[in-house]
This record gives C-alpha cells, structure tokens and sequence, in this order.
C-alpha cells in the first residue's frame, strides 16, 4: 500500500516570508466558521507555520510573499526534537513541497 503524508493550507499570511538561514518561514492564518447552538456565527483562526525548503520556493517566498497574501501550500508533516536546558523538545514541523501565492479572487 502506498502512504501519504499531505497537509494543504489555504489562507492568508500573517507577515512577510522570513529568511531562517536557507529555508523561509511564511505564518499562515486559515479561518473556520459554524453555528452555535443559539445559531450565532462564529469564527476562529488558526495560525500555521509553514517553512520553505526548496531554494527557488525560498526565494520566491522572500521576493513576493507579503502580509495579507492569499496562498496555498501542499506539505508534509514531520516531528523531530532538540535539547535545550538538559530537556528534550519536540517539535511538529510543516513543510512546504509546494507554496504558490493565490489570485485574490482564488482565496475565496
């Protein structure tokens, strides 16, 4: 059987991509909207760090992503650790396969 590890998001950046040494990080806000009981609306926001690996995305990413832009990445999640303090961290990580800006007509 083959496997997949695939994670899309769709959003809206929440600063300009940031260089972190060859890779770009990019903050991405994605919105989930239901009813309440009461039939309120309501709305949350996620926030998503995603990070760009692929040097022509990287630059890319740094030249054009800017706040407020709508965009769509294909990633895949990976765990991994560090120490820090004698302790052992773990982290989540996104990464970017794909990362691409969206027309603002595309975001809806």
């Amino acid at each position: 059987m083959r496997s997949t590890n695939l994670f899309i998001v769709r959003g809206y950046t929440g600063a300009d991509a940031k260089p972190v040494g060859k890779a770009a990080k990019v903050s991405i806000a994605t919105t989930r909207v239901w009813y309440d009981d009461a039939n309120a609306k309501v709305e949350k926001t996620d926030w998503v760090t995603v990070t760009i690996l692929n040097e022509k995305a990287v630059a890319f990413a740094l030249a054009n992503v800017k706040k407020g832009d709508p965009v769509y990445a294909e990633c895949r999640i990976a765990d991994g650790s560090y120490e820090k303090d004698g302790q052992k961290i773990y982290t989540t990580d996104i990464i970017a396969n794909t990362f691409d800006l969206l027309r603002p007509h595309d975001a809806d």
